[in-house]
């Protein structure tokens, strides 16, 4: 009989731990529930070097409001902890970025993603260019406008005749222009394919205060095929 006392005991503590097992998870499928938590978009789209403020997000707090933050930090983007509104500056960096949040209460958090692409729209430049490759310094005497359908305008100042066009390209802070001046009433399309125009390598740089194309300028020769370059270039945002 003895035997038979202590199988019967280890079976009902058997019984009282998975009961015990059950009521935990669903303890803690309740603690971890889901919530509706997003922003009205999840594509927004910026003009480069422009400030404004996306909306807080829609969340349900199953209990206790919580807070937000960025779960990676980008440069030009702040989040207030309270609402989850997103403040964008001057200082965020052309191209798309991927945005991550986190909403926190208690011991539980959840996240949501948006992209954010700052473009540049319509921008303006003033700049130069000069004749030496092994020089910095250059002569502040163009004005330079980007498009965002890829084309470009550029003048020399003071100089009747001198506007010309273009096509540029940017991948990532890596820009790249094909211009010709003195050809107002070339396609920009163009420009690439005929003989003897500028062609404009460089890096966009960007911060709080100010935006900068710097880079090398080479004449671009198809008879004979060479491209040889010619000076450095300065672009400023105006």
């Amino acid at each position: 009989m003895k035997p038979r006392t202590f199988n019967n005991t280890m079976k009902k503590y058997s019984i009282l731990g998975i009961c015990m097992f059950i009521i935990l998870a669903c303890s803690n499928d309740n603690d971890s529930q889901s919530v509706d938590f997003h922003y009205a978009s999840e594509i927004f789209e910026v003009a480069f070097r422009s400030q404004g403020t996306i909306p807080q997000p829609s969340i349900q707090w199953p209990k206790e409001e919580g807070t937000f933050s960025l779960k990676n930090p980008i440069e030009g983007l702040t989040i207030d902890e309270n609402t989850g509104a997103l403040s964008i500056e001057r200082s965020l960096q052309v191209g798309e970025h991927e945005v991550t949040v986190i909403a926190q209460s208690g011991s539980q958090s959840w996240e949501t993603r948006f992209l954010l692409t700052s473009i540049l729209k319509y921008t303006f430049w003033v700049g130069g260019r000069n004749n030496d490759p092994n020089s910095e310094e250059v002569e502040y005497n163009s004005i330079l406008q980007l498009y965002e359908d890829g084309t470009l305008d550029i003048e020399l100042i003071d100089e009747l005749g001198s506007e010309g066009v273009g096509v540029w390209s940017i991948d990532g802070d890596a820009i790249q222009m094909w211009l010709c001046t003195y050809c107002n009433d070339m396609d920009p399309q163009d420009v690439p394919q005929t003989d003897e125009h500028s062609y404009f390598e460089g890096v966009l740089e960007n911060d709080i205060l100010d935006a900068t194309i710097t880079g090398e300028w080479y004449v671009v020769r198809f008879d004979p095929d060479s491209t040889t370059q010619y000076g450095n270039f300065v672009f400023e945002w105006d």
